[in-house]
């Protein structure tokens, strides 16, 4: 029986321990990298929020989310778009342009509480629906879902909002106190605010930006380089 030599054991054991150190290097300098990618995108999207620049119309038209957007791009884009389905929007997106129907419908509200032009929210409401709706759409399709999925939250939230005022209408006209709302409506409506906040909040799903040397692809517009879809979406 040949006898083996320490030595000779530590150095056909070597390769193997070379390899797993390598596997190590190589998965920290991939994370890293990715690290280094996700911070570029925020500094991208913080930077640009409030920067001033030409309005980029053709940019704001196409199908590619739009993470260097200005606070202009961002309200006017949905309205550019309007009812396109197609395409993918990035969390940006969508935050700037609820914030800001949100903040307006507030307001519109408190202004025209009573008299004649008590109508004036809700038509600004119905006008806001259909870019809101398309954008969600496109929110989706950037979270690699169907967009067929807003459509279930528009219905939870037309079913809730059903619910809770006609809990109130029908408490009202039999003399009860309308201060309870339907449990049943609010559950449904706390669902939708769940739901809309998952879409609102949860990073792209799509396929990486093409990178350079490990920074983030611009175009000569500065946004984000993706592979083309030919779906659009």
């Amino acid at each position: 029986m040949t006898m083996i030599p320490a030595g000779d054991a530590g150095r056909r054991a070597a390769p193997w321990v070379c390899l797993r150190r390598c596997r190590y290097r190589m998965s920290v300098t991939t994370d890293r990298r990715d690290g280094f990618m996700k911070k570029g995108k925020v500094r991208i999207m913080a930077s640009a929020l409030f920067s001033k620049r030409p309005r980029r119309v053709d940019v704001m038209k196409g199908y590619e989310p739009m993470y260097d957007a200005t606070l202009q791009e961002c309200l006017q884009r949905p309205f550019y778009l309007y009812a396109r389905g197609k395409g993918r929007s990035c969390r940006k997106e969508m935050w700037v342009f609820s914030l800001f129907v949100s903040f307006m419908d507030t307001c519109l509200t408190r202004v025209f509480s009573s008299g004649p032009l008590v109508v004036i929210p809700a038509l600004f409401s119905l006008a806001m629906l259909v870019p809101m709706y398309a954008l969600t759409v496109r929110r989706l399709h950037d979270l690699a879902l169907s967009g067929w999925l807003a459509l279930v939250l528009y219905v939870l939230i037309v079913v809730g909002f059903g619910l809770v005022v006609g809990s109130m209408v029908s408490d009202t006209l039999e003399g009860l106190d309308p201060s309870a709302p339907s449990p049943v409506g609010i559950v449904i409506l706390l669902l939708a605010v769940v739901i809309r906040l998952v879409i609102m909040c949860v990073p792209s799903r799509r396929r990486h930006p093409v990178v350079d040397n490990g920074s983030l692809g611009a175009s000569q517009t500065g946004t984000a380089q993706y592979p083309v879809d030919p779906n659009g979406r």
